[in-house]
């Protein structure tokens, strides 16, 4: 139950740090395969700190 709830967080959180990326990346002008890749960064990170947790 408690982990559903972690897991929901971390997801939203996720999401709002891609779109926040996004915005931030079409600013500055970089492309879209930049975007995907610093987004899948972020998400790898989001990843193993769960696990480390």
């Amino acid at each position: 139950m408690v982990k559903k709830k972690v897991f929901k967080a971390l997801s939203a959180v996720l999401i709002v740090s891609m779109l926040a990326t996004g915005v931030i990346v079409s600013i500055q002008g970089k492309t879209t395969l930049e975007v995907a890749k610093s987004a899948g960064d972020k998400k790898v990170e989001v990843i193993k700190a769960i696990q480390s947790a």
